[in-house]
């Protein structure tokens, strides 16, 4: 029985593992508007599409009440040449970036 167990455990192991549910990727922004990120020289540039951004990577300013007034920037959002840190999500098609590294 603990032979069957062993298998059964190995081949969902080795399902996993094809599939890539989320995979850690770093990746260097080429392009801020379209988007697009470089994860390896050999692969093709990842369009905004295919980018999920979270909130610590998108630019973010707000209004300052009282004394002179103005804009503030609380985020400057992405730039080219800044690394990223993602997760490979849907077998690879979709990334979430998560910050800047």
């Amino acid at each position: 029985m603990s032979d069957l167990i062993d298998v059964i455990h190995s081949i969902t192991q080795d399902s996993v593992k094809g599939q890539k549910p989320a995979d850690v990727a770093y990746g260097t922004v080429i392009s801020a508007s379209p988007l697009s990120v470089q994860l390896q020289t050999t692969m093709q540039p990842i369009p905004a599409a295919a980018l999920i951004l979270t909130a610590g990577v998108i630019a973010k300013t707000a209004q300052v009440q009282g004394g002179q007034g103005g804009t503030v920037t609380i985020n400057e959002g992405l730039a080219v040449g800044d690394k990223v840190l993602m997760l490979r999500v849907s077998k690879g098609q979709r990334f979430i970036v998560l910050s800047k590294v």
